[in-house]
C-alpha cells in the first residue's frame, strides 16, 4: 500500500501540469486513550442497540487503559476549473496499541478505504457517485455508504445502496438489495434562522420473517436488518436560528412502514438545543426524546430506529455514547435497545483563552419505555438510567492539534441492572470513565 501511494503521488506529480488538475491532501490523525474506566466490558461494545440481554457489569471493577490509532488520510484530485473532482480515502481505524495490528514491529495489514467518490458540476448543481459521506441527520444517519447524491441550490435528492445481495433467480421481483430514496430542501425564512425538510424510503423485497432461516430481529438498528422485507418512511424537520446571544437547534423525526409484512414501523424523534452566550461562555440546555416500544409481543415497533449513525458523548451522555475513543462505547444510536430514551442536559462551556477550552454538563437519563426482564423466576421492569456529570477540556498546542480529555460519572439507577451479572432488580454498579486524545487534522 505504500509503494502504490508512493507511486501515485510520483505519477500525479509529473502529470499534473499536462492534465491541468488540482492535487489536494487531507488528514485526520487521531490517537485516542482511554485513561480509565470501572467496567470495562461495558465500555468497549456497541451493544445499545441490541434487544438481548447480555451482562456487561460485573460485581466487581474491571478497570482498563488502552490507546487507539484511528487515521484517515484523503486525497482530492479536481480540474483547474473545479469542474470535476475525484476523492479517495483510506482509514487506519481501530488498531489497539499492541493489539495483533499495532503489535512488535507493527507490519499489520489494517488500510481499509473510506471514501471513494467522483464529484462533478452538472445542470447548475454537483452530482457525487461512488462510495460517499452521508449526512441525512446526526441522530438518524451519518456515514458512509454507495450511491449517488446530486444538489442544487437548496435542494437534495440521493439514492443510496446500503447491502446487496445479488439476484442469481429467474424471479425479477426477489430483490433484498436495501436501498434508500432521500430527498431534502433546505429553506431561510428569516436572517439566523434555517430549516431543513426531507424524506427518507428505505426499502428491501427480503425475507419474511416466517421464511426458512429467518427470525425476528434482535437489534433495533436498520443497518442489521439485511436480508429482511421492510419499507421504512422517515420524515423530518430539522434546523436552528441565532439571535443575538441566543441560539437553538432542532430535529424532528416521523417513521412510519412495515417490516416483513407483520410488523409496523411508528417511532418518532424530538431534540433541540436552547442556549445563550455568557460573557466567554455559553450555557445549552438540550433535551430529546427518542419513542420506544412498550410492548414486544405487539406487532407495532413503536420505537425510534436509526439507519446508521454514531452518536456522540461530547454533546450528550459521555458514559453511555462515543467519547474521544471512538470505536469504543456502549452505543452508537441515540436511544436504548427499542425502549427509546429520554435525555435532559445543562452543559456550560467556557473559552479560558485562546487555546483553552473548558466545560461541565449534568444529565439525567431515562428511558422512554420500561426496560424488562426476568432474573430467575422475579420479572423486574424500570425506566430510570440515572443522573450523570461529565467535564472536558480542549486544549490547542497548534492550529491543528488538539488535546482534549473528557470524564463522565453515572450514578446508575435501577434500569441499569439490565446489564449487571448480579441482576436483583436494583442497580449496585455506577459507571465512570476517562478519555482523552491528540488529533491532528489538515
Amino acid at each position: 500500500m505504500k509503494r502504490i501511494l508512493l507511486a501515485l503521488l510520483v505519477v500525479l506529480t509529473f502529470v499534473a501540469p499536462a492534465l491541468a488538475v488540482d492535487v489536494a491532501f487531507h488528514g485526520d490523525f487521531s490517537n485516542e486513550f482511554r485513561l480509565y474506566s470501572n467496567q470495562s466490558n461495558f465500555f468497549t461494545g456497541d451493544f445499545g442497540a441490541s434487544t438481548t440481554r447480555t451482562a456487561h457489569i460485573a460485581d466487581d471493577s474491571t478497570s482498563d487503559s488502552f490507546g487507539v490509532i484511528k487515521y484517515r488520510l484523503w486525497t482530492e484530485v479536481s480540474s483547474d476549473d473545479g469542474a470535476v473532482k475525484g476523492v479517495y480515502a483510506i482509514e487506519i481505524g481501530g488498531i489497539h496499541y499492541g493489539d495483533s495490528n499495532g503489535k512488535f514491529s507493527g507490519d499489520g495489514k489494517n488500510v481499509e478505504t473510506r471514501w471513494a467518490y467522483t464529484d462533478f458540476a452538472l445542470a447548475g448543481g454537483r452530482l457525487k457517485m461512488g462510495l460517499q459521506p452521508v449526512t441525512i441527520n446526526k441522530f438518524f444517519w451519518t456515514e458512509t455508504a454507495t450511491g449517488v447524491n446530486y444538489k442544487i441550490g437548496n435542494f437534495e435528492a440521493a439514492w443510496y445502496r446500503g447491502y446487496e445481495v445479488y439476484n442469481t433467480t429467474a424471479d425479477s421481483n426477489d430483490f433484498k438489495d436495501l436501498d434508500a430514496l432521500y430527498v431534502r430542501y433546505n429553506v431561510k425564512p428569516a436572517d439566523g434562522v434555517k430549516v431543513g425538510l426531507f424524506g427518507v424510503w428505505e426499502t428491501s423485497d427480503g425475507n419474511t420473517i416466517n421464511d426458512i432461516g429467518y427470525t425476528e430481529p434482535t437489534s433495533n438498528y436498520l443497518k442489521t436488518l439485511t436480508g429482511y422485507d421492510l419499507d421504512l418512511y422517515t420524515l423530518g424537520v430539522d434546523g436552528g436560528m441565532t439571535a443575538g446571544d441566543i441560539f437553538a437547534n432542532w430535529d424532528l423525526m416521523y417513521q412510519t412502514g412495515d417490516l416483513a409484512e407483520e410488523y409496523d414501523f411508528g417511532g418518532y424523534f424530538i431534540h433541540f438545543d436552547l442556549g445563550t452566550k455568557v460573557g466567554k461562555g455559553k450555557l445549552t440546555y438540550t433535551f430529546w426524546y427518542a419513542s420506544g416500544d412498550d410492548d414486544g409481543d405487539d406487532k407495532d415497533l413503536d420505537a425510534f430506529i436509526a439507519t446508521d449513525c454514531d452518536t456522540s458523548g461530547a454533546a450528550s451522555s459521555v458514559v453511555l455514547f462515543e467519547g474521544y475513543t471512538s470505536d469504543n462505547y456502549f452505543s452508537a444510536v441515540p436511544y436504548v435497545q427499542d425502549k427509546g430514551l429520554i435525555l435532559n442536559r445543562i452543559g456550560y462551556d467556557h473559552k479560558l483563552s485562546d487555546k483553552l477550552t473548558v466545560g461541565a454538563a449534568a444529565l439525567y437519563l431515562m428511558t422512554a419505555e420500561d426496560v424488562e426482564y426476568t432474573a430467575g423466576t422475579e420479572e423486574f421492569s424500570d425506566d430510570k438510567i440515572g443522573f450523570e456529570v461529565d467535564a472536558y477540556a480542549s486544549y490547542k498546542m497548534y492550529d491543528s492539534l488538539e488535546l482534549a480529555i473528557q470524564a463522565g460519572y453515572l450514578a446508575a439507577d435501577d434500569a441499569m441492572d439490565f446489564y449487571e451479572t448480579d441482576d436483583d432488580g436494583n442497580a449496585d454498579e455506577d459507571l465512570y470513565i476517562i478519555n482523552s486524545k491528540i488529533r491532528y487534522k489538515f
